[in-house]
């Protein structure tokens, strides 16, 4: 069996690898074509392109590489149908996989899509690019089951892939250690360009407050480390953290760029802000687009403001420090936080559903 699959970001490599395994733990003998990084990699796949040139956000940076991703889809077309595979599977990356998988149903090559589009979050009508070409679509959030469904697009909801860490059962509060803030910048080169400066000048602010304060900044192993260098120059303790998720269960409170970490955040029970900085065009025109009242996870699916969001002018330094100061010497509002993650985390309810059978049947 030949199974061509993509995931062009570091989250969706990480979750593709593990339904990789699910696959191969089922039939040994599936062979694995497309796009992935090292996770996938690991689990058998010789990636097409190396996904650090393809993780890109933003409508500017997707269209400086334009050229390299039309020639990337018809490479992907060709090996498809020369290695007549049996399916092909889509892991998120909206932009590229859907124009993948109307391909593959032209060419009569089940699609099944695994993390589906946020679709419902870029205003009206966008569903019906997924509309007549996906075979099954797996999603992650409860609430998009039923949206897709009444669409006529076959949908089932199979939990979120952050609730298969044990991590989140086996927290210790009393682990947290009450001077140190978390940094998470992101995962992407060009976000650590954009967010490290304003982390680091919010750092100085919080030191002038309090001298006591230490500061941990997420490191992801996608991004070019010496990025980070330029904090050597700080006046302030500062520590990088491989795993961010043990940042997550150290840090008093974290600011974090908004994306699957937010979630994460939440789930590991860490009070939060929440920051996003893009380039002017890009914030013009999703602010066009986007059909929403919040763009932080946990507050799409609360349904209401669980976590602050600081957005492009309110990004600034001293508001997001005195932010900080005002959750960190509030209780009252930590702990309120607290439960509202609580009934996130309950709202994400783990499944029994085996997609690797599905897929496979």
């Amino acid at each position: 069996m030949k199974i061509f699959i993509v995931a062009g970001e570091p989250s969706g490599d990480i979750h593709a690898a593990k339904l990789m395994n699910k696959l191969k733990s089922i039939n040994p003998n599936i062979k694995f074509f497309g796009i992935g990084g090292k996770y996938m990699e690991q689990e058998g796949l010789k990636s097409i392109i190396p996904i650090e040139k393809i993780s890109v956000v933003g409508f500017i940076e997707v269209i400086k590489r334009l050229k390299l991703f039309i020639n990337l889809k018809q490479k992907c077309q060709k090996i498809m149908l020369e290695e007549k595979v049996n399916c092909f599977i889509a892991v998120d990356y909206p932009g590229f996989n859907i124009k993948l998988a109307k391909f593959s149903k032209q060419n009569n090559i089940p699609v099944f899509y695994y993390i589906a589009p946020q679709l419902w979050a870029w205003g009206k009508n966008r569903w019906k690019k997924l509309q007549n070409i996906i075979t099954k679509l797996f999603v992650v959030f409860p609430f998009e089951e039923n949206y897709f469904l009444e669409r006529n697009i076959n949908t089932k909801y199979v939990g979120h892939p952050l609730l298969e860490n044990p991590a989140f059962n086996n927290q210790n509060e009393n682990n947290r250690n009450n001077n140190l803030i978390g940094f998470f910048p992101g995962s992407r080169n060009h976000e650590i360009k954009k967010n490290l400066n304003l982390f680091i000048k919010t750092a100085n602010i919080l030191c002038q407050t309090n001298p006591n304060f230490t500061f941990g900044f997420a490191v992801s192993d996608n991004v070019d480390i010496e990025l980070f260098n330029v904090l050597q120059t700080c006046n302030f303790k500062y520590e990088l953290f491989n795993n961010s998720c043990e940042l997550m269960q150290k840090a008093i409170f974290g600011v974090v760029k908004i994306g699957t970490t937010t979630l994460e955040a939440a789930l590991f029970n860490m009070n939060m802000i929440a920051i996003y900085k893009a380039s002017f065009t890009h914030y013009i025109i999703a602010k066009n687009l986007i059909n929403l009242n919040y763009i932080a996870l946990p507050n799409i699916l609360a349904n209401k403001e669980v976590v602050p969001e600081y957005i492009q002018n309110l990004a600034k330094p001293k508001i997001i420090a005195d932010a900080v100061i005002d959750f960190i010497s509030n209780p009252i509002k930590c702990n309120k936080q607290k439960e509202e993650f609580n009934n996130i985390k309950n709202q994400l309810v783990k499944t029994k559903t085996n997609i690797a059978n599905e897929i496979l049947e």
